[in-house]
Formats: C-alpha cells, sequence, structure tokens
C-alpha cells in the first residue's frame, strides 16, 4: 500500500520559470525550507551506513536521469515538466518524491507528491512517526518554490 503526500500551488508566472527552482533543488541551493532537517536526517543516515545528504550535486544548474541530488537519485527528468527523484537514505520502505508542473495561459500549477511504499509495519510506523515533520518540511518547501519562482 502506497502512502502519499501531495501539495498544489498556482504560480502567476509560466512552466519554464515555475519549474526553475525545481531543477535546481539540494546541494549548494538547498531544499527551500529546513535545510537543518534535511541534514540532521542525512547525519542520521550516515550513522545507519547510508551515504546521507553529503553527496551534493553533479552541478547546480542540470539534471538528468541518473544525477545524484544529495540524498536522491533522478529517476524521471523531463524539462520544464517533471523531476522524480528516489530516496536513497536507508528506511524501512521505498520513497520519491515528485514535482509535476502544469501551465496554462495565467501562469502554472506546481504538484508536489511526496510517495512511501512502506515495508511491513515498521515501514508504517516509520511514516506515521515522521509525518509530522513531512508536514512541516513538505509545506515549507512548496512554498519555497513558489517564491523563488515568482522571484
Amino acid at each position: 500500500m502506497l502512502l502519499s503526500d501531495s501539495r498544489v500551488v498556482r504560480v502567476p508566472v509560466g512552466m519554464r520559470q515555475a519549474f526553475e527552482p525545481i531543477r535546481r533543488i539540494g546541494g549548494v541551493n538547498g531544499w527551500y525550507a529546513y535545510d537543518w532537517l534535511w541534514r540532521l536526517r542525512g547525519a542520521m543516515d550516515r550513522l545507519a551506513g547510508g551515504p546521507g545528504m553529503r553527496r551534493g550535486r553533479r552541478d547546480p544548474e542540470t539534471l538528468r536521469p541518473g544525477d545524484v541530488v544529495d540524498c536522491w537519485r533522478v529517476e524521471s527528468f523531463e524539462p520544464d515538466r517533471l523531476l522524480r527523484l528516489k530516496l536513497e537514505l536507508r528506511a524501512p520502505g521505498r520513497g520519491w518524491l515528485e514535482f509535476v508542473v502544469d501551465g496554462d495561459g495565467d501562469g502554472s500549477t506546481i504538484h508536489q507528491i511526496a510517495t512511501y511504499d512502506p515495508h511491513g509495519m515498521l515501514g508504517r510506523l516509520y511514516w506515521l512517526l515522521s509525518y509530522p515533520l513531512h508536514e512541516l518540511v513538505f509545506s515549507g518547501m512548496i512554498r519555497g518554490i513558489a517564491r523563488r519562482a515568482v522571484g
């Protein structure tokens, strides 16, 4: 059973401008909200033998499938439209973070979807216990992306 956290924001700019902060996410550009919580989670992961957040990005401006973005790997990328990241932190399940931008003549809609495929009861408990932090981090992230997109 997949678990998901989905958020949407509307911005008064075209798709290219709306996608720009998404394309630059992670590495030296950060995650647009609560970077210290990302670093804390990365430190906990490193203690457990995982990669943590120390990997950064190959390039701060461009992405392609297979690239590393901190603790994520680019699974899918369509310029100005889609970025899907696969979680590489140690967790009792698999996770993805996806951004999709749709546009029309009046602006763009940014969709942010965090999906988690828990492994057993431990995976479900992990999602449940981390949800308050996800609420904080993911809501702050989409607001930060919207602010950067508008300029």
